[in-house]
């Protein structure tokens, strides 16, 4: 039996990047503000910094299993 993967929107995913990247907010103060894990955190400031807002869009790939 898979996981199931929890989904953020893009919309708490650029506020995240914001506190994080544009404010200079720390990763793990972010991740407790909006109550998501600081690895996500430091994963969309970088796609984010690569790509844009493309990097924060929902990817379609091989869905996680275990």
């Amino acid at each position: 039996m898979g996981k199931i993967r929890k989904t953020y929107d893009v919309k708490l995913k650029k506020k995240a990047v914001d506190l994080y990247i544009q404010e200079g907010t720390g990763y793990k103060t972010v991740s407790k503000e909006l109550g998501i894990g600081h690895s996500m955190v430091r994963c969309w400031g970088k796609y984010y910094e690569n790509e844009g807002m493309k990097g924060l869009e929902r990817k379609q790939g091989i869905p996680f299993t275990e």
